[in-house]
């Protein structure tokens, strides 16, 4: 499949119209995309890893999500919508948890949002 120059997987991520579970659908949307153009599996590493090849740092060079994109922190993390790092586990090759820490921005806590694969 031939991509297109710009990916608009990530635009919605984060959006006011959108809530935390929407973006881990989204999110998880990514990770599938990935996996189907490059042909492998998800993206390994710390958040700031996953997120650079996430952001065009991989054998295709494309960028899945923008450089530039607001979801993305200083420290070149993907945020969730409340400005927290998401936490990926790596659950297979081609399964990644992935775990919003919520509006209380703390992780492990009750209001934490997770979509296990």
């Amino acid at each position: 499949a031939l991509l297109e120059e710009r990916s608009r997987l990530a635009d919605g991520l984060n959006s006011p119209a959108g809530d935390g579970h929407g973006d881990l659908r989204l999110v998880n949307g990514i990770f599938a995309a990935y996996r189907g153009a490059l042909r492998s599996g998800n993206p390994v590493g710390e958040n700031s890893e996953i997120t650079a090849a996430l952001t065009g740092r991989n054998t295709l060079g494309f960028a899945f999500v923008p450089a530039g994109s607001p979801a993305i922190n200083s420290r070149g993390e993907l945020c969730d919508r409340w400005g927290t790092p998401y936490f990926f586990h790596q659950l297979s090759g081609e399964k990644m948890e992935i775990r919003s820490a919520g509006p209380d921005r703390e992780l492990w806590t009750a209001d934490d949002e997770v979509l296990t694969p």
